[in-house]
């Protein structure tokens, strides 16, 4: 049964397991009232475990309680004194406790700080908050609520959809467009000019290319802080419904992001590429310019991509090849370091003496 200790919630270890559906092994009365990974954890600690490895050091951790993958062996443990929670899969059972333990969510009362600009011409929904040195310009538009927490501005004929929250120092720049639910974070920009130059007719400086398109984002995105979307060239820069981009990243003028994908912290895609749906993209990944990667493709931490990416592969490395062709590399950079012969020194001899002349 679940239990406040002001706005701590506790759970004991039976009734947590009852909530999350999990098989409990061991005392079903432990206490939990907070969640920590198992090197921090006390003594009223839930934490997970996702292979051998996590259960050794469960057993020699202070937390009495933990979340366990079914494929992982149960260890041997004092079944009166700790519990294991069984569930399919530990890391997004997770997701599910950390929603039990999250601190109730704030959410501000509909109004328009005394500090807020907002031009008579703006379109505000109902239920809108708009925040302490906010500014919503001319002929902008503000979905039913919608939260603008701080410091954020709205330029000129930009659009907003209903329940988005923008926090504090948020731009969303002339006649950019997010739709529903959308979440940006602290600095994002949306819209700036694109990186967009030419060599000057006399050869002694650089001309600016002008940028007049937008940004269309589709609803449900989330944007992770200090990340910036130029605008096109002319049409629309596309992030699809669902895509999650995380901090410190860099999209470039006139690209295209699908539905539903996965992006870290740190990359940098320059302009006019095609991410397809459902892409997934590890942290400090560089994208030239113009490159395509197919739907539901993986691309690792790191890697430069300076070619198109097919559709389902994962692609690794710098230039970024087949990840198991970066892979076999690395081993064999290794191999060759330490004076080993390469792996594939024995098919490559064999190769050889078959094409040896007679």
């Amino acid at each position: 049964m679940l239990e406040c200790a002001g706005m701590t919630p506790s759970f004991t270890s039976g009734a947590l397991a009852a909530q999350l559906g999990a098989e409990l092994v061991g005392n079903p009365d432990l206490t939990i009232s907070r969640l920590e990974v198992i090197e921090r954890a006390g003594p009223d600690t839930l934490t997970f475990i996702r292979d051998r490895l996590n259960a050794k050091h469960w057993l020699a951790s202070k937390a009495p309680c933990a979340l366990i993958t079914r494929r992982v062996e149960l260890p041997e443990f004092d079944r009166t004194q700790r519990a294991l929670l069984r569930v399919d899969d530990a890391d997004l059972t997770l997701n599910t406790v950390i929603d039990l333990f999250a601190p109730p969510a704030s959410r501000p009362a509909p109004g328009r700080h005394p500090t807020a600009d907002v031009d008579p011409t703006a379109t505000i929904g109902a239920g809108v908050y708009i925040g302490p040195a906010c500014v919503v310009g001319p002929g902008a538009k503000i979905g039913d609520g919608t939260v603008l927490k701080a410091q954020v501005y709205i330029g000129e004929n930009a659009s907003l959809g209903r329940m988005c929250v923008m926090h504090p120092g948020v731009r969303v720049l002339d006649r950019c467009v997010a739709g529903d639910g959308c979440i940006f974070h602290a600095g994002v920009v949306i819209g700036a000019d694109g990186f967009g130059y030419r060599p000057s007719p006399d050869g002694r400086g650089v001309v600016k290319i002008p940028h007049i398109g937008n940004v269309d984002i589709g609803p449900g995105v989330e944007i992770g802080a200090n990340t910036c979307i130029d605008r096109a060239k002319f049409g629309s820069t596309l992030i699809g419904a669902g895509t999650k981009i995380d901090n410190l990243c860099q999209v470039g003028h006139g690209c295209r992001i699908g539905r539903a994908c996965l992006i870290a912290a740190g990359l940098g895609m320059a302009g006019s590429c095609v991410i397809g749906d459902g892409v997934m993209m590890g942290g400090q990944v560089g994208i030239a310019d113009g490159v395509t990667i197919g739907p539901g493709a993986t691309i690792g931490a790191q890697s430069g991509v300076i070619g198109n990416v097919p559709p389902g592969e994962a692609w690794l490395g710098t230039p970024a090849m087949l990840a198991n062709y970066t892979l076999r590399d690395w081993a064999n950079a290794r191999r060759v370091g330490a004076g080993k012969p390469s792996i594939n020194a024995g098919r490559e001899a064999r190769q050889a003496k078959r094409e040896r002349p007679a």
